[in-house]
């Protein structure tokens, strides 16, 4: 049985929240998103990954979090951010890429986060959504493969890689293996 659409949608939305501070909301929105996934094939990876989450101590999650993609020392080892992952800068070319994109389907991001993994993730999920109407299918449809081949699949495979290899929580390392053949390539 093939993933309608709307479970695309869902499933890219709970992906999105995956990468999210770890804060006291993090877990009821990732308990949230994953009820929302109506294909229970596609559920089975993610409820073993919220599983490992609930798992965690809250301070050491949010400890790994800081360490993998905000302020590792002496480097970090996974910049959530395109443009940091490929150009090696925040704000680079590829944001500003993106947030014209963004622009283009009306949608706005917070600067500083306009080209983090969360954000691209949601508006993929943005896109799925959109492609489900008639109004909007065949832009959306265009717009989610350019947006796959022009920025998810220059950087995710990389990233994923980069985050399994440095990620000592099981978590991140479920995630990192789950996040490449998660994102679906076609709506």
């Amino acid at each position: 049985m093939e993933i309608t659409i709307e479970n695309k949608a869902r499933i890219l939305r709970f992906l999105s929240q995956c990468f999210a501070y770890p804060n006291r909301a993090f877990l009821p929105n990732l308990q949230t998103q994953l009820q929302e996934i109506t294909a229970e094939k596609e559920k089975t990876g993610f409820k073993s990954l919220l599983r490992l989450f609930e798992q965690e101590n809250s301070e050491q999650l949010q400890g790994e979090y800081t360490r993998l993609f905000i302020s590792g020392y002496p480097n970090t080892p996974c910049p959530p951010y395109e443009s940091v992952f490929r150009e090696g800068t925040m704000l680079g070319s590829n944001s500003r890429k993106v947030d014209r994109l963004y622009q283009e389907w009306g949608m706005t991001a917070d600067l500083d986060l306009v080209d983090h993994i969360s954000t691209e993730v949601e508006f993929l999920a943005f896109l799925a959504s959109a492609a489900t109407l008639d109004a909007t299918r065949t832009n959306a449809n265009k717009a989610y493969h350019s947006f796959i081949h022009s920025h998810i699949q220059k950087w995710i495979p990389d990233f994923s890689k980069k985050l399994y290899d440095n990620a000592k929580s099981p978590p991140y390392r479920k995630l990192a293996a789950l996040l490449p053949t998660s994102i679906p390539p076609t709506v």
